[in-house]
């Protein structure tokens, strides 16, 4: 596939890319989580223990990974759903109100969690907003939603620099399902061939951009996933975007 003499947008993903998924601290958000399904739970007179819950809890990724790699998404809602049945409960056993309680406290406890920026993410991004570039954000999310998840974009003033925002958990499937990244493309005015995705995921990421005719960046900064397909480039620092730009001219 020829590559662009010039880019005009780039997108985004998320996790392990401006985010680090690795090195941030979730040990306060996980307990919270078991809590608000135990409270779900006990409100229809079920009282698991702990080593119940935690191997339920743990089955859960499993389901999200089997939504994921089969294009839908698996987000709050879907896990309290997953409790309820894992446990022979039906939601007419729930009082009004008591799932979608539930589903605020399993995304709302994100807020107690830290995220580190991937090296380069701070120094890059004013930058390449500043030299006029359009940038958009392409993420899947699981528990943590876009509306959280633009929480801490806004925190480390990031948010700013953005036009566009996509988020699985909002348009109901994730990458690499090409409305992730032609909608995005959409708000950002831009087209495929003027355009660039950085990720970390070769299945959601850069077969994403490249089925729709993006240039692919793999970040490799915290997540080395050398598998196929192959990107155009792979970075390890956000920085070397630019002498990427400025390679293509």
């Amino acid at each position: 596939m020829s590559r662009p003499t010039r880019l005009t947008a780039l997108t985004f993903d998320f996790w392990n890319t401006l985010y680090s998924a690795d090195g941030g601290s979730w040990s306060a958000v996980w307990p919270r989580r078991l809590q608000a399904l135990r409270d779900m739970l006990a409100s229809a007179g079920v009282h698991p223990s702990d080593e119940d819950m935690e191997k339920v809890y743990r089955s859960g990724w499993d389901a999200y990974m089997a939504a994921w790699t089969g294009g839908s998404h698996f987000g709050a809602f879907e896990e309290a759903r997953y409790f309820l049945e894992r446990f022979g409960l039906d939601e007419s056993a729930l009082a009004d109100g008591v799932i979608s309680q539930t589903v605020l406290e399993i995304e709302n406890s994100a807020r107690l969690g830290s995220l580190p920026l991937v090296p380069g993410v701070a120094e890059t991004i004013p930058r390449l907003a500043a030299a006029g570039y359009k940038l958009g954000l392409i993420s899947d999310t699981s528990l943590t939603p876009g509306r959280v998840l633009r929480e801490f974009m806004e925190e480390d003033g990031l948010l700013k620099h953005f036009s566009v925002l996509t988020f699985s958990d909002e348009t109901g499937y994730p990458k690499p399902d090409r409305r992730m990244f032609a909608g995005t493309l959409a708000g950002l005015h831009a087209e495929p061939a003027e355009s660039a995705h950085v990720g970390d995921t070769p299945r959601t990421d850069i077969a994403g951009a490249q089925a729709l005719g993006m240039l692919a960046i793999r970040c490799a900064g915290v997540s080395d996933q050398a598998e196929p397909p192959e990107a155009d480039f792979v970075i390890h620092d956000h920085r070397e975007i630019v002498g990427i730009l400025e390679q293509l001219g």
